[in-house]
């Protein structure tokens, strides 16, 4: 049997030691000095789908630093520890976006992760 193995961790801990932005896994702190940059799961059969989402206090920010977050991990992925990586690839396109709760601007997209499990 495999057992699943949660990317959030392994690939927040890898951005987060890249960038000079905070990173997180799943949520956003409620008070969270701009900008950050947030990883969570977004479902994927047979493979992972991460949403990478930067909000900032302008859209510029936001969206450079979503593309540096996006770069690094198609380029080096296979480095993560404590994932197998077989491969990472955007499977969008940066979107920029408003923040509705916010109203802060905020640039995302969605990363197709191949996995080994043990």
């Amino acid at each position: 049997m495999i057992d699943y193995l949660d990317p959030i961790p392994p690939v927040r801990k890898f951005i987060d030691d890249l960038l000079p932005e905070r990173v997180f896994g799943n949520t956003f702190p409620s008070t969270v000095a701009l900008p950050a940059v947030l990883v969570r799961n977004m479902g994927g059969t047979d493979y992972t789908r991460l949403q990478l989402l930067v909000r900032a206090n302008d859209d510029i920010t936001a969206m450079q630093t979503l593309i540096r977050a996006m770069n690094l991990l198609e380029r080096y992925g296979s480095n993560i520890k404590g994932l197998r990586v077989l491969w990472i690839e955007r499977e969008t396109a940066p979107i920029s976006a408003t923040d509705e709760d916010t109203n802060k601007p905020e640039a995302w997209c969605y990363m197709r992760v191949e996995t080994l499990q043990d």
